[in-house]
């Protein structure tokens, strides 16, 4: 094993200089050592040289031994930034992400959030973590460009829940409990949201019995066409096409509980102060009627 012998007298930072030089000249790692040895009287392998030719590469070196202050200092919580984490994660039941958005003044990062909620076993660890996207992330450039329609697949107090999003800006236009979802009763819900938003471009839906199924001429089709809309349908067995409404859904599985199961208290939460990571963390209404 290769050792260096220090010597209080001599300052590291000569050697490397007098090591550069000779190397500078010519000299091959060994003749470099048996010189430094020679005239400092210590010892450096010449894998210890290596480095420091590697180190010298990098530039901005003083030739100085670098400092064994670790990059990452882990400064430890008080009780009072956990306890303003842990309450607005009850209030809330959001993740790291939007935590440290709406905390920015407690100056920690996402991860620190994390550790924090991991301390009082409050995350949620998803099954669909690190598997691959397999589908091609779309939006419309403005709002009231198409507006998604779709209901939940499972009842909400024993009522089907109506959902119709713009795509642009994710604005939750309605949140609906119904009985039946049947085509008089979605358009009715439209026509009361176009006198209040105006009009979309078009309309996309999938392609169940309240939309016309596959065909072209249907009660829907035709409600469509009177108002100048387009409606376009998703492709059969492709979920992931009405995706943003798919995933209010999800949203609205987990959230609810923190809005009193208040369906319209959701959906206020959801446009006025829910920060939405595709919209850069700004809400969808700062979106919605901003670019309307």
């Amino acid at each position: 094993m290769f050792f260096l012998t220090v010597v209080m007298s001599m300052k590291k930072e000569e050697v490397r200089k007098e090591f550069f030089k000779l190397k500078n000249k010519g000299f091959s790692y060994s003749q470099c050592k048996k010189i430094l040895k020679g005239r400092f009287d210590c010892e450096f392998s010449i894998r210890t040289l290596k480095r420091w030719i590697k180190r010298l590469d990098k530039g901005n070196w003083n030739l100085l031994d670098l400092s064994k202050r670790p990059n990452k200092i882990h400064r430890k919580l008080n009780q009072s930034i956990e306890n303003q984490v842990i309450s607005l994660r009850n209030k809330t039941g959001w993740g790291c992400d939007k935590l440290a958005f709406h905390l920015p003044h407690l100056g920690i990062s996402a991860r620190t959030m994390h550790t924090i909620l991991r301390k009082h076993k409050l995350c949620k660890v998803s099954d669909k973590r690190n598997k691959p996207k397999k589908y091609i992330r779309w939006e419309r450039k403005h709002p009231n460009s198409l507006w998604q329609i779709d209901h939940s697949d499972q009842k909400v107090d024993e009522k089907w829940c109506l959902s119709v999003m713009d795509d642009c800006s994710r604005y939750s236009l309605a949140l609906t409990p119904l009985n039946r979802v049947t085509t008089s009763v979605v358009t009715k819900i439209l026509d009361d949201l176009i006198k209040t938003h105006g009009k979309p471009r078009e309309i996309l839906t999938d392609n169940g019995s309240a939309y016309g199924l596959k065909s072209k001429h249907s009660k829907f089709d035709i409600w469509c066409r009177k108002r100048g809309i387009k409606h376009i349908r998703s492709a059969v067995h492709s979920p992931t096409t009405c995706g943003k409404v798919e995933r209010l859904f999800q949203t609205m599985k987990k959230e609810m509980e923190f809005c009193n199961n208040d369906l319209e208290l959701f959906r206020m939460r959801y446009n006025h102060f829910r920060p939405h990571t595709s919209l850069n963390n700004k809400s969808p209404r700062d979106i919605y009627f901003k670019m309307l």
